[in-house]
C-alpha cells in the first residue's frame, strides 16, 4: 500500500486520540495509521533521516490476535523521531508456495558496501505461523526491496535447538532476527528455543555466523537454561563501554527465581555482544504498556526507548507505537528510564 500525505494526516491524528493511553503516564504516541495496527519495530538513520520499519496488520480483522497471520513489514520516515511520515510498505508475503507466503514478521537492517540488507522471519500458509524461518531482502534506496532468495537463509538446527519434527515440539521458533558486524563476521541473533528434554522450556539466544551476508551457518547457541520462556525481539548494544542484550518477554515467560516476571521490554548485562548474558540479572524497563522495545541512540549519543502500546485506555489492544523514552545506564549495568532508579 503507498501511503500519501491523507494517509500522513491520519498517522498524526491517530497518535492523539491515544495520548491518554494507560500504558506510561508520560508517554505520547508516534507512530499511528488509521486502520492498521502496528507492533515490533526496528529503525535506521541515515542521510540525516530516521526510518522505522514495522509489523502492521488492517483492523478490519477484527480480532488483534489474527495480526500474526495477517502480517507486513510497513514503513515510516521522520527527521526527529517525533514527526514521522509514512512511506509504501517495505515487504509483503511471498509467492505462494515460498517459506513466507502466509506473513512477514519482525526483523533487523544492516548496510555493506552501499547495500541495506534485511533479514526478516517469515511464516507459511502450510503450517500457519508454527513453523517459522529467517528470510533475506536488499535494497539499495531502503524504500524498494528485493528478496534475495524463495527460500530462508537460515532455520533451526535440531542439533540444538527445538524444531517441529523433534518431540513433544509442535512448532518451530526462529524469529526476530538481529544482524551486526563483530570480529570480522556478521552475526545474526535469533529467538529460539532449546530443545525440552528435560520437559522444560527455556528460550534461547539462537546464533548464525556469516562472512558476508549471503552463506550463513547456523551455531550453538549463546545462552544455557536462560530462566525465560522465550527472549523475543533481541538486540545487543554498548552503553558507556558496557554491554547489554535488550530483548521482551511475557509474564508468563519468566522461570529464573529473583527476576521481576512482567510483561515487557528487559535488558541485560552482558560480556560482550556474544555473551555471555547475565539473565539472572535481567530487569524490566519500567515502561509499562510498551513491549518489543527496540533502544535507538540519538546523534548526540543518548538512548531513548520505542516500542508498541499493546492496549489503550480501554484495555484493547492498541496497535501504536510511543513516542522515545529517555533512558539511562544504571550502576547494575541495566537501562531505565531517566528519573527511575
Amino acid at each position: 500500500m503507498i501511503f500519501n500525505d491523507e494517509a500522513s494526516t491520519q498517522q498524526r491524528s491517530g497518535a492523539d486520540r491515544l495520548k491518554g493511553s494507560r500504558s506510561f503516564e508520560d508517554v505520547g504516541v508516534v507512530i499511528a495509521i488509521d486502520g492498521f495496527w502496528i507492533w515490533d519495530s526496528w529503525y535506521i538513520e541515515h542521510a540525516g533521516s530516521w526510518h522505522a520499519f514495522y509489523l502492521k496488520a488492517p483492523t478490519a480483522l477484527g480480532d488483534p490476535d489474527l495480526r500474526h497471520a495477517n502480517a507486513r513489514i510497513g514503513h515510516s520516515v521522520s527527521s526527529d523521531l517525533a514527526e514521522w511520515t509514512a512511506l509504501p510498505d517495505a515487504l509483503g508475503p511471498g509467492a505462494d508456495g515460498d517459506f513466507d507466503d502466509l506473513a512477514v514478521w519482525t526483523g533487523s537492517i544492516v548496510r555493506h558496501a552501499g547495500v541495506w540488507h534485511l533479514f526478516y522471519t517469515g511464516v507459511e500458509k502450510r503450517s500457519r505461523t508454527k513453523i517459522q524461518r529467517v528470510g533475506h531482502a536488499t535494497s539499495v534506496d531502503l524504500l524498494s526491496w528485493d528478496r534475495v532468495s524463495n527460500a530462508p537463509v537460515t532455520t533451526a538446527d535440531d542439533r540444538w535447538y527445538s524444531t517441529a519434527a523433534r518431540p513433544p515440539s509442535f512448532d518451530e521458533p526462529w524469529r526476530d532476527p538481529w544482524v551486526f558486524r563483530e570480529d570480522g563476521l556478521w552475526h545474526m541473533l535469533v529467538t529460539a528455543r532449546e530443545p525440552a528434554t528435560d520437559g522444560s522450556a527455556h528460550g534461547s539466544v539462537g546464533h548464525c555466523i556469516s562472512p558476508d551476508l549471503l552463506a550463513w551457518e547456523v551455531a550453538r547457541p549463546l545462552s544455557s537454561s536462560s530462566g525465560f520462556g522465550q527472549i523475543e525481539v533481541m538486540q545487543v548494544l554498548q552503553a558507556r563501554g558496557r554491554h547489554l542484550l535488550v530483548f521482551c518477554a511475557a509474564a508468563s515467560d519468566v522461570i529464573a527465581e529473583g527476576v521481576p516476571a512482567v510483561t515487557g521490554t528487559y535488558t541485560a548485562p552482558a560480556d560482550g555482544p556474544l555473551g555471555p548474558f547475565h539473565f539472572d540479572r535481567a530487569e524490566p524497563i519500567h515502561a509499562p504498556g510498551i513491549y518489543a522495545g527496540r533502544v535507538v541512540r540519538k546523534s548526540r549519543g543518548d538512548l531513548v526507548l520505542l516500542g508498541f502500546v499493546d492496549s489503550d485506555a480501554g484495555g484493547a489492544f492498541a496497535g501504536v507505537i510511543c513516542d522515545p523514552i529517555p533512558l539511562r545506564l544504571t550502576a547494575r549495568g541495566t537501562l531505565q528510564p531517566e528519573g527511575e532508579a
